[in-house]
């Protein structure tokens, strides 16, 4: 059977495809929810078995310093494997990898050892730093270029799906347990060990679908003349250059690294709030509040983006990155004013959610629609690695607040005034055709 190519575009789409397409999506979004479904219970473990420790006060710093790390260490060489080798292939070795990492992570609870637990995660997030290029990479070798915008649109929801449900389905289902045992036997941390030890054992359980999925996925092509050498361990960073001497992709690259800093500092606020309203950790409650709140953001972010993505049907619309900015800016004036959990409260989380998509989706696409199709990938590298760079400042920022004692809200107020900043640098810019003009 021949594969779809991008010069058949017309030729009907085999079953055989459709069936590979289809487990490609459910395993991304199954890897997706993993992710963040172990973060979730750990943070949730370590606040309530290391309460009032310096590793208990900054887990959500350190497992966001252990999201960006592997990106930054190994994206050039798993962008080599998913070259190098069957993509088909790849992404079910990392799924067999996963099994074994789930079986040390629950090792760890079993002997009650945070550091290796954390170790683990972050063998987690190599994992999904190796499997991240495969899976996006495999699409066009399994659908051609006829459907492969669909295919990439349903790969981004089913991964914010992942997540959300990853997150939502962790915090209720560990503090449920929890609650649960110090219910029956008395308030205890040694509970939490326990709860982690069963959520941790089920979602491992669950991780050998995926394992079937995979078997389903076409065998894709290897390329033998695809050769290692060292210089592709630190190519992003010269791909960042190249991108940095681009005025546009630069101006463009700079303003979504803001973004994903507003972004990731806003997401570390949220442990931050669940802390403060849940003081007592021994009963729990910190993993579920945190869920809910990153639920209600990613919500509104998918509401805001199909809008966004609605109004922009005739042609991207730079000037929504505007207004998605002072709404941006409103939400947090909101978060940081408003008492806690309060319906307003959360309506202030929702808009924030609401208005990145208006910010975050038209400058995408204007990246997108500026690149040069000979360089895209390097490009998107070094966009990336540009991102990865904002959230290691976004912990760094996070970090430096809680040091010296800024309350949860004040944090958030704090970065009011430079994403209203921004907003008006990229009006002025709009306004003179700075994004558009070398």
């Amino acid at each position: 059977m021949s594969e779809p190519t991008e010069n058949s575009s017309d030729a009907p789409i085999p079953v055989r495809s459709w069936l590979s397409l289809g487990s490609v999506l459910l395993v991304q979004s199954h890897n997706a929810f993993n992710d963040n479904f172990v973060k979730l219970v750990l943070i949730g473990l370590t606040v309530t078995v290391a309460a009032g420790t310096t590793l208990a006060n900054y887990i959500e710093d350190i497992l966001g310093a252990m999201i960006t790390l592997p990106f930054i260490l190994l994206a050039p060489l798993a962008g080599w494997f998913s070259d190098r080798f069957a993509k088909s292939r790849v992404i079910y070795l990392s799924l067999v990898a996963k099994v074994f990492v789930f079986g040390l992570i629950i090792l760890a609870l079993v002997i009650r050892s945070v550091p290796l637990a954390l170790f683990a995660d972050f063998l987690f997030l190599v994992q999904s730093t190796l499997f991240s290029p495969a899976k996006q990479g495999i699409l066009k070798e399994i659908i051609g270029s006829k459907k492969l915008g669909t295919a990439n649109g349903l790969m981004q929801m089913l991964t914010m799906a992942g997540i959300l449900a990853g997150m939502a389905l962790a915090g209720w289902w560990f503090d449920a347990d929890l609650a649960a045992r110090n219910e029956a036997t008395g308030i205890s941390p040694d509970h939490a060990w326990a709860s982690a030890i069963y959520v941790i054992t089920w979602a491992a359980g669950a991780s050998l679908v995926p394992l079937l999925l995979g078997l389903l996925i076409r065998r894709t092509p290897q390329h033998p003349d695809k050769t290692f050498h060292a210089s592709i361990l630190g190519s992003h960073f010269l791909d960042l250059k190249y991108l940095l001497k681009q005025t546009i992709l630069r101006r463009t690259g700079l303003f979504i690294a803001f973004y994903w800093f507003v972004a990731n500092f806003v997401g570390l606020t949220f442990f931050g709030f669940a802390k403060e309203i849940h003081p007592n950790a021994a009963e729990g409650g910190v993993a579920n509040s945190s869920a809910r709140m990153f639920l209600i953001i990613g919500v509104g972010l998918i509401i805001g983006s199909l809008l966004v993505s609605f109004l922009s049907r005739k042609g991207n619309r730079l000037p929504l990155t505007i207004l998605g900015g002072l709404g941006m800016a409103l939400g947090l004036g909101l978060l940081g004013s408003l008492a806690p959990e309060t319906i307003a409260w959360f309506g202030a989380i929702a808009l924030i959610g609401f208005a990145s998509g208006f910010f975050i989706v038209p400058l995408s696409a204007h990246l997108q629609d500026q690149i040069d199709p000979a360089h895209r990938g390097r490009v998107l590298a070094a966009q990336n690695l540009l991102v990865s760079f904002s959230g290691i400042s976004a912990i760094l920022a996070s970090t430096l607040m809680k040091s010296i004692g800024i309350a949860v809200s004040t944090q958030v107020l704090v970065i009011v005034l430079p994403v209203v900043l921004v907003s008006v640098i990229f009006r002025q810019m709009l306004k003179k055709s700075a994004l558009h003009q070398a």
